[in-house]
């Protein structure tokens, strides 16, 4: 679980730095080391307390900044009408040929159990006052996010007009990769203080998830791992000091991912969103509801899960036409989850978690 949480560090300070860089004139690795250095302090300073507040203003920010550059853009490009005419037919079109029915598929069970089970999002519901704040919180999140999914979509179809009509140079996009598409409609379509609002909208999403993914980094080393395996008795103060040692570890670790990768930001996102689901999802929702669950599965749920995962992305086998490696993952995580269990079944036949003091 702490292994995709770098990955997935390292995309968010990708994301900011790219936008960091086109709006100060700054070279890319600086701006990597700034964005690493600001999110790390400021997570491991405040805790979820900190990362509840930003996540808070930032939702505002990152909803409101890109609608508001919508109207702009469609101004340069002169209307969605000449969007439609400039870009060929099947952009337009859910299913074409570079993403299919089998792929869309795999990416939604991929979302699904991903943030099931991530950590990120598992504590808030701990955090969350009551079960109804839980609940309303998460409708409303997914209402939020329902919104917002179309935002940056107009506006990479916007920008692919852009650059087909010549109004910005296709060399530029090549020159600095796909990743620097959105800061460069800004620059060329928008004024000053709309490119400000867009890119703090940009920044606000990345930073939010960032300090998210090392908040859960630590947590799960901390309450996890140190407390019950190396230090049973480790007092409450001993545990957030290592977990804040863990968030530093794991901010460091991730700025070197961002600083060496050359390949797709897309890539590295779904790859660690896959990983971390593979193994993890059956144990966890299973595990609160069937009573038998046990500890033998779980383990080997995770660890065939998770290789089976590695093993078909590293080998680029395809499964019954499907490339992406989390139908895989999942169906041998869930066959060892299930087998395993039914030959070492949880003797207290009981969904209540096992106190700390019983390992």
């Amino acid at each position: 679980m702490i292994i995709p949480l770098i990955g997935l560090t390292a995309t968010q300070f990708i994301a900011s730095s790219t936008i960091i860089s086109v709006m100060l004139g700054m070279d890319y690795r600086m701006a990597v080391v700034l964005v690493a250095v600001v999110v790390t302090i400021y997570a491991v300073m405040g805790g979820l307390w900190s990362v509840t507040l930003t996540d808070f203003v930032q939702v505002f920010l990152i909803v409101f900044g890109m609608m508001i550059a919508i109207p702009f853009a469609l101004k340069t490009v002169g209307g969605w009408d000449n969007v439609v005419a400039i870009l060929p037919k099947e952009k337009f079109n859910m299913v074409n040929s570079s993403i299919n029915p089998k792929t869309i598929i795999s990416l939604i069970v991929m979302y699904l159990a991903s943030f099931t089970v991530g950590q990120e999002a598992v504590s808030r519901y701990y955090a969350a006052r009551d079960d109804k704040a839980a609940v309303q919180g998460s409708l409303l999140a997914g209402l939020i996010n329902i919104i917002y999914a179309f935002i940056p979509t107009v506006l990479g179809l916007i920008t692919l007009a852009l650059v087909t009509n010549g109004t910005i140079p296709k060399d530029m996009i090549m020159k600095d990769g796909p990743k620097y598409a959105l800061p460069l409609l800004a620059m060329h379509t928008m004024p000053s203080l709309v490119i400000g609002l867009l890119f703090s909208g940009i920044i606000s999403a990345t930073m939010s998830s960032a300090d998210s993914d090392l908040l859960g980094a630590g947590s799960i080393f901390g309450n996890d791992i140190y407390k019950i395996y190396i230090k049973p008795h480790a007092t409450s103060n001993e545990v957030m000091r290592v977990t804040k040692i863990t968030m530093l570890i794991i901010g460091f670790l991730a700025m070197i991912v961002a600083l060496m990768n050359r390949g797709s930001l897309i890539k590295l996102l779904t790859l660690s969103f896959t990983l971390r689901a593979a193994g993890a999802f059956f144990p966890y929702v299973m595990g609160h509801y069937w009573k038998k669950a046990s500890a033998v599965g779980t383990v080997a749920s995770l660890l065939l899960g998770s290789f089976i995962t590695l093993y078909v992305e590293i080998n680029k086998i395809t499964i019954f036409g499907l490339k992406e490696p989390i139908i895989p993952g999942l169906v041998v995580s869930f066959l060892a989850f299930f087998i395993l269990t039914f030959l070492f079944p949880n003797k207290k036949n009981s969904t209540e978690l096992v106190g700390e003091e019983e390992f």
